[in-house]
């Protein structure tokens, strides 16, 4: 059992319904001044939410790295944003994921709901993935606006709402292309270019496309795809460092950071079904291509997440089979086991139990695969 003696992390919530303020309460009380209302003075109004942003990914493992970017909604009576955020702090492995609580206050509940994904909508954390765009998401479930939501919430239903951030996926791509191209430079207006320009960007799970951008002049280029689709688009630069993008008559608004050389995050918004999604992208344009038979993935086993490393179940030429586990990670009071990703033999350790692992850190290789 636990018992905590002391103000939630849901506290604004009834802080919005009350007008009251808690804090100031409890250091009253400590002076030992009396309370200045009675239980049955306390009215309630309207409806509140709140959401907690955090720096983990879609499947809500944490992360650390420098806020490189941030932009916080505009606050008003009825919209409150409790954070520490600023540009070039650096989150650490150190204390929970959670960055910052957004908490909106409305006359009903599908009010309160618009209002705080409207308000996801204008956040910007850039260089390092928040669940920004899932609590989006999530406000616009059916069934969390019709009040079913309970407990397994997620279990049921985290799959569905990643496939929503995945709606317009073809086209947020070729935005998301565009949106690094010209990240730093608006196309040209009055000289445009015979020469189409190759792109090579790479996405999560070792995905590669391929584009070809020709600017047309006036701010317009046209894209043209691997897989022979054609797109028109009008990039034009917004205020507060967004992009506008016109693709084939949809707007989007977008905004890419680079986070380190050849890596690029993007949030964008828009799209056919309104999507609010924030994607990695690697800029392979100018790096070789891989041939076959290269060392790959499955040759190592990198930490997914930031945690302490509390066991290891692997030894230096030991022959592993595919599931087996090879280690485990704590983080956020959770063990984390990591299995081996095909039967293998381990060929180097290069992790100690009690170290603390950061995301993408190499933990141990296995000897490369036998050609048949």
């Amino acid at each position: 059992m636990e018992m905590n003696t002391r103000l939630q992390v849901e506290h604004p919530v009834t802080e919005m319904l009350t007008g009251l303020d808690l804090v100031e309460w409890q250091l009253r009380v400590a002076r030992g001044e009396p309370l200045l209302l009675t239980q049955a003075q306390v009215q309630l109004k309207g409806h509140a939410i709140e959401v907690r942003l955090c720096a983990e990914d879609e499947h809500f493992k944490p992360h650390t790295g420098e806020v490189l970017r941030f932009d916080a909604p505009p606050e008003n009576a009825n919209l409150r944003f409790d954070h520490a955020l600023s540009q070039g702090q650096v989150v650490t492995p150190h204390y929970d994921a959670m960055l910052g609580k957004l908490i909106a206050h409305a006359a009903t509940r599908h009010e309160a709901i618009d209002q705080l994904a409207h308000a996801l909508e204008q956040t910007t954390v850039l260089g390092l993935p928040t669940n920004r765009a899932f609590l989006a998401a999530c406000l616009q479930h059916p069934v969390f606006r019709a009040g079913e939501a309970t407990i397994p919430y997620l279990q049921h239903h985290a799959q569905a709402l990643r496939e929503t951030l995945q709606a317009d996926r073809v086209a947020g791509r070729v935005v998301a292309a565009l949106s690094v191209l010209y990240a730093n430079s608006a196309p040209p207006q009055n000289l445009p270019c015979p020469y189409p320009l190759p792109l090579r960007l790479g996405w999560s799970e070792s995905e590669v496309s391929t584009f070809t951008v020709q600017a047309l002049g006036a701010g317009e280029v046209h894209v043209h795809t691997a897989e022979g689709a054609e797109h028109r688009a009008q990039v034009q630069a917004a205020s507060n460092g967004q992009q506008r993008i016109t693709l084939d008559g949809v707007d989007w608004h977008t905004r890419a950071m680079q986070v380190s050389a050849g890596r690029w995050q993007v949030q964008l918004t828009g799209g056919a079904s309104q999507t609010s999604a924030e994607l990695w992208v690697d800029d392979l344009s100018h790096a070789p291509v891989q041939v076959a038979g290269a060392a790959g993935p499955s040759q190592e086993l990198r930490a997914p997440f930031n945690g302490k490393l509390i066991a290891v179940h692997a030894t230096v030429g030991q022959p592993v089979a595919r599931g087996d586990t090879l280690l485990v990670i704590e983080s956020m009071k959770l063990e984390h086991a990591l299995a081996a990703p095909r039967d293998a033999v381990v060929a180097e350790l290069l992790v100690q139990p009690g170290a603390q692992v950061a995301p993408g850190q190499l933990l141990l290789r296995f000897q490369p695969e036998t050609p048949t």
